[in-house]
């Protein structure tokens, strides 16, 4: 048997297969398999919070609905969300058997705890395998503590939790199929290729990790070398046959998400032809692009132990997430994620391996790097895993039990339009729509429920478009109002004959005041909507807050229609930043009338959570500022507040 896991520097000659765990190193098994189960109970659980608070966006609507279909007995789902063949999306034909599962238990976190499973049970695999390589290189004690390095390495990492907390993607049920696989092939096991047929079935993504485990069963020696070969041809084939058959178009449109490599060979046809010579004809843009996310590239690779790289078997697979996430075109795909969870579960594999090279030659300095190793892992851990729930877990229990309730109470024919970031649980249908940004949005002319939550989840539409459509809901479409508490709108609405889309709107003028009332302030909502307002309650503080937009840095005036027996403020507030940019006080008025006060919003550096020193990461915030309106009183005075708006200083009504 090869060498196999050796780093790349290493001769790959035969050894024999390991001997027996020792009892220290029995010991690290059962803990490490007892630590693992403890990490699968928190995962199910924190999985369970998340569905129960409506914490699920565009992603896991996508399988959700797809699921809920299939097992309904549609072979071939059409995905209302991105409007396309469900196959289309990535190839995740795993999908349909997966449908079975529905009638089981037929609730969408049952996806969710699938996931958990899937990536813990792949920590499983590596664990036992990093356990195989401590023994063969440094058998008794010494096999155990780098045991225990790995074992810390795979349970500490907190990105792992962040694919676990971000909806429900394929690659997490690839990684337990490509851990087996590389596990098998490594140790000679003719079961390694049961694992290839439902590794492809999990589509594009995982064959080319099927490519990567055959490039590196084809450097690791001649032992596995023709098997090597055939796994790259049958990932490589894959992949093609799907890009040419469009069944690639999950993200970005396919390969458009790379087309400023191919741009720089504008003579070749787009396609994977056009890239190649792109690529080949311009290599700097690629050095570029790494650059340009070496902070993303550190992030993802550090907490893995890094060391993990220098292992034959693993670098291939490795490069080719990273190469294939980093030159993604965005910072999305290149920060920590589901996409790199091939990293995050057997990289620690090859760390472990390197050190048991290293310990056999240099016992002292491979115990000093071990240290460093999973010292450096703890503090990624202790910087980035109190920052899980606040990134992932932006829906309060008032708001998650009002969407509970508008859930009940929407038959399974209607059409759903929904808030991208809680839309998730309401895919079990037919038919359902995201507001994702302005602009058109289909309908299928049937009854159409929109539940639109502007402050709750990871939301993509600004809180000024929503609001601006809940006030045209209300008003000009006459939609019937269902719930309004805790943030969540919830509107029923027949559209009229002939009526199959409808306009989310893309300006802010003006944003009706009772859609954002403050602490201090209740709404209006009696007689002609046109009269709908919010007003104060007496106590003191903001009778109107939330009223908010995303605009790039410039002058703006921002203009207030209201009414008040007494003094009252106006202030504008630079969210991103957290800034006053202007207040105003406003004595007694005579009736309703406008205030206007110029503000001067430059630009402010996001709060986005970034880490700190060698850990950290740039997570790129929505673009633009978040420019908020509020009317704060003193109290004991009565305050009505109509609308708000911003305009550009010069050139008119802003843009959300």
């Amino acid at each position: 048997m090869s060498d196999a896991t050796a780093p790349a520097s290493a001769h790959t000659t035969p050894m024999a297969p390991p001997a027996a765990p020792q009892a220290p190193l029995r010991r690290v098994r059962r803990i490490g398999y007892a630590v693992l189960g403890l990490q699968l109970a928190g995962s199910l659980a924190w999985s369970t919070i998340l569905y129960r608070r409506f914490a699920l966006t565009f992603d896991f609507s996508i399988f959700h609905q797809a699921w809920f279909l299939i097992s309904h007995g549609d072979l071939n789902p059409y995905n209302t969300v991105k409007g396309s063949s469900f196959w289309q999306d990535h190839s995740t034909f795993l999908l349909w058997p997966l449908a079975l599962l529905y009638w089981i238990w037929p609730h969408g976190v049952l996806l969710l705890w699938l996931q958990d499973v899937c990536v813990v049970g792949a920590e499983a695999v590596a664990f036992t395998w990093l356990c195989e390589q401590a023994q063969r290189y440094r058998p008794g004690t010494d096999a155990a503590w780098l045991s225990g390095a790995g074992l810390i390495l795979l349970v500490v990492n907190p990105w792992t939790w962040w694919t676990l907390s971000w909806d429900f993607h394929i690659e997490t049920l690839a990684i337990p199929f490509t851990a087996l696989l590389a596990w098998d092939l490594a140790n000679g096991r003719r079961r390694a290729w049961i694992w290839v047929a439902p590794l492809l079935a999990c589509g594009d993504v995982a064959a080319t990790y099927l490519a990567g485990i055959g490039l590196g069963a084809v450097f690791a020696g001649r032992r596995t070398r023709r098997q090597g070969t055939v796994l790259v041809c049958l990932g490589v084939a894959a992949t093609v046959l799907i890009t040419l058959v469009h069944g690639n178009l999950g993200s970005g449109s396919g390969l458009q998400a790379y087309d400023y490599l191919a741009a720089a060979a504008p003579d070749a046809p787009f396609g994977l032809s056009g890239l190649a010579k792109g690529i080949i004809s311009h290599p700097q843009l690629v050095v570029q692009a790494l650059w340009s996310k070496r902070l993303a590239l550190w992030a993802n690779l550090a907490p893995t132990g890094l060391l993990g790289i220098g292992s034959v078997w693993l670098l291939p697979l490795a490069a080719i997430v990273v190469l294939a996430n980093t030159l993604f075109e965005g910072q999305l795909f290149a920060n920590p994620g589901f996409q790199s969870v091939p990293l995050y579960v057997l990289l620690p594999v090859g760390t472990v391996a390197v050190l048991g090279w290293l310990a056999r030659r240099h016992r002292r300095a491979a115990l000093l790097l071990t240290g460093l190793v999973v010292a450096q892992a703890v503090v990624w851990a202790a910087v980035w895993l109190p920052a899980t729930p606040s990134r992932w877990l932006r829906v309060s229990a008032p708001t998650a039990a009002t969407l509970a309730g508008v859930e009940a109470r929407i038959p399974g024919t209607a059409e759903v339009v929904a808030s991208q970031g809680i839309m998730g649980r309401f895919a079990d249908r037919a038919d359902i729509q995201a507001l994702y940004g302005p602009g058109k949005l289909p309908l299928n002319g049937n009854e159409t429920w929109f539940v639109i939550a502007p402050l709750a989840g990871i939301e993509t539409l600004s809180t000024a478009s929503a609001m601006a459509l809940v006030g045209e809901l209300a008003g000009p479409m006459h939609a019937t109002l269902v719930t309004h508490a805790n943030g969540v709108w919830a509107f029923r609405w027949n559209p009229p004959p002939g009526v199959g889309a409808i306009t989310v709107p893309g300006n802010s003028s003006p944003l009706p005041a009772w859609t954002a009332v403050g602490a201090a302030g209740r709404a209006v909502m009696t007689g002609p909507v046109i009269g709908w307002h919010t007003t104060s309650t007496g106590a003191s503080g903001y009778v109107a807050d939330g009223l908010a937009w995303s605009e790039p840095p410039g002058r703006y005036d921002a203009q207030v229609t209201l009414s008040a027996t007494g003094p009252v403020n106006v202030e504008v507030w630079n969210d991103t930043g957290n800034t006053l940019l202007a207040r105003q006080t406003t004595p007694a008025t005579t009736g309703i009338q406008t205030v206007t006060l110029g503000v001067d919003a430059a630009a402010s550096r996001a709060s986005t959570y970034s880490g700190w020193g060698l850990f950290r990461d740039l997570f790129v915030p929505p673009s633009g500022q978040r420019l908020e309106v509020r009317v704060w009183s003193p109290g004991g005075e009565l305050v009505n507040v109509y609308s708000a708006e911003l305009t550009s200083a010069a050139t008119g009504p802003a843009q959300p």
